[in-house]
């Protein structure tokens, strides 16, 4: 199975995945429900805290977290011009939180420990006929695929720019939305030819 984490032996390594996923979700859900800038900034300022305190390399973190930076910016021009400047530092300051809890969790867990952490929540939902197991399977083939998704839009872009095609985002978003139905219909084959259940 893929694995995003960097090896490291840390507090935040050692905590179970369980445990961190239970932190986001309910870091999540607490920034969404705060509206002081003070203690928004508090949130934030853990969150930079977090990545250093694992001795998680700057440049991985970065990486990982420069798409949603660009977005966060975009979003907070947006409501600079249509709002306040108090939306836009909300609005910043949950996103940024957020992300960059999201990001330390995926450098510090397994996605194996992560898939067995969310199979095992997800137990009690057999009672209304789900199964743990296929939530597993989605959520790792989803991890999994992330990156590929990343590597497809570079080799594209890649290929569109040698075209003269680099400004156009229509030559970027459809040879990608075509590889990706192909990737997904190659990889409905490959599971139903191993006998899995889809029932």
């Amino acid at each position: 199975m893929f694995e995003i984490s960097l090896d490291r032996v840390t507090w935040l390594h050692r905590v179970p995945a369980g445990v961190k996923l239970a932190v986001l979700a309910l870091a999540g859900a607490a920034v969404f429900l705060v509206a002081d800038h003070r203690v928004l900034g508090g949130f934030v300022a853990v969150a930079l805290l977090l990545p250093l305190s694992a001795r998680l390399p700057v440049r991985a973190v970065a990486r990982q977290s420069l798409p949603a930076a660009i977005l966060i910016a975009l979003l907070a021009g947006f409501h600079v011009l249509t709002s306040e400047p108090d939306t836009a530092i909300e609005v910043s300051a949950r996103l940024a939180t957020v992300i960059l809890l999201a990001v330390t969790l995926t450098l510090t867990t397994r996605v194996s420990a992560m898939v067995e952490a969310i199979e095992t929540a997800a137990r009690p939902l057999r009672l209304v006929g789900v199964d743990p197991a296929k939530v597993g399977l989605t959520l790792s083939l989803a991890i999994r695929f992330i990156p590929v998704l990343f590597a497809l839009v570079s080799e594209i872009r890649e290929a569109q720019k040698a075209r003269g095609l680099e400004g156009s985002v229509v030559a970027v978003v459809m040879p990608l939305l075509v590889r990706t139905l192909k990737m997904a219909d190659d990889l409905a084959d490959a599971i139903a030819a191993r006998g899995y259940d889809a029932e």
